[in-house]
C-alpha cells in the first residue's frame, strides 16, 4: 500500500475527529464552517471577526456534529478554498430573536450580528463582519491542530445588535 496515500487518509482522519469534537456541543447552537487558504486570514479572523458577503450563509457550511456524512461532504468540497476551517457558532436563541424581529423584513439576521456598517463589496454587494465572540476558533486540516478563540461566546448578545435592529427597522423597506 502507498504510504503516502495511508498518510493522508490518516491527517484526514484525525482532521474530521478533531473537526466533530470542536463542534459538538451541549449548548443550542448553529454551526457553520468556512474555509481559508493562510493562517495569517484564520488568525484575523478570529480577533477581528468574519466578513461575509450579504448573508452568512452565503459563504459558510451549515453543520452538525450528528451529521458526519455532511461534515466530510464540506471536508471535500470546500478543501479547494483552503486548509483552515474556521468553526462559527451562534446561539440559537439569538438567531430566533432577531430572525422573528426581522420576519417583516427581507433582511437576515446574520447582518444584525456585526459591530461596523456594512460597507459596498467589489461586486456591489454588501460586506458584513460578524461579530468575533461567534467565531469558536480554527482547525489546521493538515495537521488536525485546533486554534481556540479565547473570546468566543456563542450567546453574547452585544447592545450594537439592537442598535443594528432599530437601524434596520427605521430603514425604508
Amino acid at each position: 500500500m502507498d504510504t503516502h496515500y495511508y498518510n493522508d487518509l490518516s491527517m484526514e482522519a484525525d482532521y474530521l475527529k478533531k473537526l466533530e469534537e470542536v463542534i459538538e456541543t451541549g449548548h443550542e447552537v448553529v454551526t457553520f464552517l468556512h474555509n481559508t487558504r493562510d493562517k495569517v486570514t484564520a488568525m484575523r479572523i478570529l480577533t477581528e471577526g468574519f466578513q461575509f458577503q450579504s448573508h452568512l450563509d452565503y459563504t459558510t457550511d451549515v453543520v452538525t456534529a450528528k451529521d458526519p456524512v455532511t461534515i466530510k461532504y464540506f471536508s471535500i468540497v470546500r478543501q479547494a478554498y483552503g486548509n483552515y476551517t474556521i468553526i462559527i457558532q451562534i446561539s440559537k436563541e439569538i438567531i430566533e430573536y432577531y430572525s422573528t424581529e426581522l420576519k417583516a423584513r427581507t433582511h437576515h439576521f446574520s447582518e444584525l450580528l456585526t459591530l461596523n456598517e456594512p460597507f459596498l463589496g467589489s461586486e456591489e454587494d454588501l460586506i458584513y463582519c460578524l461579530a468575533p465572540n461567534f467565531v469558536k476558533g480554527y482547525i489546521n486540516a493538515c495537521t488536525a491542530e485546533f486554534v481556540p478563540n479565547p473570546n468566543f461566546n456563542a450567546s453574547l448578545k452585544l447592545p450594537q445588535f439592537d442598535a443594528n435592529l432599530k437601524r434596520i427597522l427605521q430603514s425604508p423597506q
